[in-house]
């Protein structure tokens, strides 16, 4: 089988129909995201297709360039979400998809490429696998699935509700409420926030597959999430609490809600997002009960480099983190989406 492989230029059609025909794509394999991406940060995309005779498409490759002073120059697929990397029909297929990035990396002086696979690829590139998706199935009957959590944990979820606390689901209506808790919460971690045109971008590009969850204590939101679904999966890539409302333990009701509202709408799994092995969220998320599905993240580095670090675990972005946690919110919120933009 002869492969080429070829830059997309603006072919979304074909592009989609492959993606609708494996099984194995996840939701940001949507043509859609190169838009979303684009107009929200900036980066150039560069769309890899390999095909077949010409025309047949038997892969696909997403991949985002990003090039700052202070992180370097290099490729993602895909940043700022969960999942992404080469999409193909067999090895062969991904190698010389991935052959293909690493030439186009060196052409534009990238220093590493990085690929979010869901799961393990034949290609000969170095693989980390520090993170999990923590995925929990969603039963028929939530009375089941209740009964299974910890007494604990279900005293908590009955204490926000005697507290008054109850979920609702929005649209790009309920943004602003969203965002003022996201925001908050990303400083408070002494992480840069994401602009609020993102999170407008991805409700308005996928209206029948996002939505907002947000839980609200007196009339004020507290907690949220911003959901994707990709048929009956549901994911939860962005979630958010006030702190000040945790002795309501409104982000353990916010899980609980969402999670019963999922099997009454018939989702068959709530993937609750990344996490890395042992750190506080992946204890957090561990405590409802999820399977863990392991991740494969696979680098290609320019003259044999060691695999980069540019996530707040790395030690050297420790003093950064908590200089971030004392600014005032407005600062936070203003200088966020210039500094993110560049963090995959």
């Amino acid at each position: 089988m002869e492969i080429e492989v070829q830059t997309l230029a603006e072919n979304p059609a074909a592009w989609n129909k492959f993606v609708a025909r494996s099984s194995s794509a996840s939701f940001y394999h949507d043509f859609a995201w190169k838009g979303v991406i684009e107009r929200t940060f900036g980066h150039k995309c560069h769309y890899l297709m390999a095909f077949e005779r010409g025309d047949v498409v038997r892969g696909i490759l997403p991949l985002v360039e990003m090039k700052s002073l202070a992180f370097g120059h290099f490729l993602v697929s895909l940043p700022f979400l969960n999942y992404g990397g080469v999409l193909a029909e067999t090895g062969a297929v991904a190698n010389a998809l991935c052959r293909a990035a690493a030439d186009l990396a060196r052409r534009k002086g990238g220093r590493h490429i990085e690929l979010r696979q869901a799961g393990p690829v034949e290609i000969p590139w170095a693989c980390r696998q520090h993170k999990v998706a923590l995925v929990v199935g969603v039963p028929a009957n939530p009375d089941h699935y209740w009964a299974g959590l910890s007494s604990r944990l279900r005293g908590k979820i009955r204490k926000a509700q005697r507290a008054g606390a109850k979920l609702s689901v929005a649209g790009p209506e309920g943004l602003s409420q969203f965002y003022s808790v996201f925001a908050r919460n990303m400083r408070d971690l002494g992480t840069p926030v994401y602009p609020r045109r993102f999170f407008d971008d991805v409700l308005r590009s996928f209206p029948d597959s996002s939505r907002l969850f947000l839980v609200k204590l007196d009339g004020q939101s507290v907690a949220g999430a911003l959901a994707v679904n990709k048929g009956r999966e549901l994911e939860l890539p962005w979630i958010c609490s006030n702190y000040d409302h945790s002795r309501n333990y409104v982000n353990e009701l916010l899980y609980w809600s969402v999670l019963e509202w999922a099997s009454a709408q018939g989702f068959k799994t709530v993937d609750l997002g990344r996490s890395t092995i042992g750190k506080g969220p992946y204890k957090f998320k561990k405590q409802w009960n999820p399977g863990e599905r392991p991740l494969h993240w696979y680098y290609w580095t320019a003259g044999g480099a060691g695999i980069p670090e540019l996530s707040p675990e790395n030690p050297k972005y420790a003093l950064a983190i908590r200089c971030w946690q004392k600014l005032p919110l407005s600062i936070a919120n203003s200088l966020g989406p210039w500094i993110v933009r560049n963090i995959p």
